[in-house]
């Protein structure tokens, strides 16, 4: 999905597929914001159309990206094709003013595209349920960053002191985790805890993270991440109670659930 400057970018179907789009219907500016919520590779074409139109009328233009496609696909493994690569050259290529990036999935695609800011969202979210609950109760909350790759994301970005990590270990054969502990010392069993991450599919690792902390004292688990899949109906998240409410936003959500708290951008 396409907006320009806060409009949905209206595109009509001739009958073989191709695309019309009405440039009178096109709210136009010396600056115009492009703005790519990703639901198909049809949005990339018509991204591709959209920004060449803004060039030959001499209009700059910046991309703000809620979630970076073919994120995923950062490295070359076996025969897998290196979308990331191919896709952020393409961006490239049209040559943007600057080009903004809500929680990239993989900071390879920050080194891949030119002009790039990245918007720390869930730094945002995080430090938003902070205020919202700590006044509450007593009891301590803890920052839980549930792999390697999210404490070394997120220490750097979040000024907190009271903080567990999260070790898995995965069978390789299977691709599911067989061990998860929680590292870090607690001052308090019956503490809260705030996971914090990038993004959530089926959320797999958030319940096996939040039955780890259950057994060590937590009373109360929140889930934070700037990206949330549909896909989250399917897994366990919000069939338990385990994880009392998901803050996340509408990059790539697009249903709602009583337990989930999404922040629109």
């Amino acid at each position: 999905m396409i907006y320009l400057n806060g409009i949905k970018l209206m595109v009509k179907k001739f009958p073989n597929g191709e695309s019309l789009i009405n440039s009178n219907n096109l709210k136009l500016e010396e600056l115009n914001e492009i703005k790519l919520k990703f639901e198909s590779d049809e949005d990339i074409t018509h991204l591709i159309f959209l920004k060449e139109h803004l060039d030959e009328l001499n209009l700059k233009s910046k991309l703000v990206i809620l979630y970076m496609p073919y994120s995923r696909m950062d490295r070359t493994e076996g025969v897998t094709i290196f979308t990331l690569k191919y896709i952020c050259k393409l961006i490239n290529s049209l040559n943007f003013e600057n080009v903004y990036i809500y929680e990239p999935h993989s900071d390879v695609c920050v080194a891949l595209l030119d002009r790039v800011k990245v918007i720390n969202m869930s730094k945002v979210l995080a430090d938003k349920l902070l205020k919202e609950i700590e006044d509450k109760e007593d009891s301590p909350i803890y920052l839980v960053y549930p792999d390697a790759g999210a404490a070394k994301r997120y220490i750097k970005q979040i000024d907190y002191n009271k903080i567990l990590t999260a070790n898995k270990k995965r069978d390789f054969n299977t691709g599911y985790i067989k061990k998860l502990d929680i590292n870090g010392s607690i001052e308090d069993k019956n503490f809260r805890a705030v996971i914090v991450d990038d993004l959530c599919s089926q959320g797999g690792t958030f319940i096996l993270t939040a039955s780890e902390l259950r057994k060590i004292g937590a009373k109360e688990i929140y889930l934070v991440v700037t990206h949330c899949e549909d896909t989250i109906f399917k897994g366990d998240i919000l069939k338990t109670d385990l994880i009392k409410k998901v803050y996340t936003t509408n990059s790539i959500l697009s249903r709602e659930h009583e337990k989930i708290n999404v922040t629109k951008i």
